[in-house]
């Protein structure tokens, strides 16, 4: 686990696939090729990076603008790292 930000953006390696998980869902999105799924909070997003081998899973404070921009970031790394 790792943690950022005030209030803090926690991102989880290793977390199990979300049970609502829906590959044709609208909550399911492609960016640089690694799928996210969103859940929505009252105080947080939940997005989870679904992967072959291990999902990932990135929770950030509704008080942020532009979350799209914290996925583009780590899409690309974690494209590079985990299958």
């Amino acid at each position: 686990m790792h943690a950022w930000g005030s209030p803090p953006i926690v991102l989880r390696c290793g977390v199990p696939r979300p049970a609502t998980y829906d590959p044709g869902s609208p909550q399911t999105a492609s960016v640089d090729g690694v799928i996210w799924f969103q859940q929505i909070g009252r105080s947080a997003v939940t997005w989870t990076a679904i992967r072959r081998t291990a999902d990932l899973q990135l929770i950030v404070p509704t008080s942020y603008d532009a979350q799209g921009g914290f996925l583009v970031e780590l899409s690309k790394a974690i494209k590079q790292t985990i299958d």
